[in-house]
């Protein structure tokens, strides 16, 4: 017995070294993986950017920091951006009327930050539209001097008067070319991309003015929850 016994113990000790050595890849594999996941922040509007400066198809489309308490879709959030169209002609369905933009890759000095995203690129913010309202989102992927460019072939409509978590992952949709410059989209290129949502009428607007208000606009290279 005692033989049977010695005899094991090699075994065991070479299994449990075996062991030792799995979990150690395991984490250090999970270190690796977390190391590398990236988060950017676009706007969350607390320090209220300059969107004086942001398109708008006319005058009547006005973007505004809202700081009402009942308006934030967290707790932690003071501001919020609030858009809207006033006088909203009944001849122009599906106008693009603004953006938002998330042209951070474009700046110098992000092409090693893009070597992390790449197709992996996710955009999420928190959305919710006024009441009565169809706010059509539609993705678009440019190039850095936006010459290139790919807009997504289907809107996702934004309807809920409630605040809600929007994300995309944009390898995920199918794009049009609609660029100056016609070029295949190659998302697993070295070559930057900027990307941005645009909003949209629906086909009508009952009403004669929409809005929307958005928040805590992110870029991460993993898929974002709440």
């Amino acid at each position: 017995m005692k033989n049977i016994i010695v005899a094991f113990l090699p075994a065991l000790t070479a299994l449990k070294c075996k062991n030792i050595i799995v979990i150690y890849f395991l984490a250090a594999f999970s270190f690796a993986v977390g190391a590398q996941k990236r988060q950017i922040v676009i706007a969350d509007f607390e320090k209220k950017p300059n969107i004086a400066s942001w398109w708008v198809d006319n005058s009547n489309v006005k973007l505004n920091f809202d700081e009402n308490k009942e308006n934030q879709p967290i707790k932690k959030s003071k501001v919020c951006l609030h858009v809207r169209w006033d006088s909203v002609p009944a001849n122009r369905p599906y106008a693009w009327f603004t953006d938002l933009k998330a042209d951070t890759f474009a700046a110098p000095g992000m092409e090693e930050q893009w070597k992390l995203f790449k197709e992996q690129t996710w955009m999420s913010f928190w959305a919710k539209a006024g009441s009565g309202d169809t706010i059509l989102l539609n993705y678009l992927i440019l190039s850095k001097e936006h010459k290139s460019k790919w807009g997504a072939t289907k809107m996702i409509p934004l309807l809920s008067t409630d605040w809600t978590f929007v994300k995309v992952k944009f390898a995920d949709l199918c794009y049009d070319d609609w660029g100056v410059v016609k070029t295949k989209l190659d998302l697993k290129s070295d070559i930057v991309k900027c990307f941005e949502v645009g909003l949209r009428l629906s086909a009508n607007s009952s009403k004669g003015f929409v809005e929307a208000w958005f928040d805590n606009i992110k870029l991460t290279n993993y898929e974002p929850f709440k």
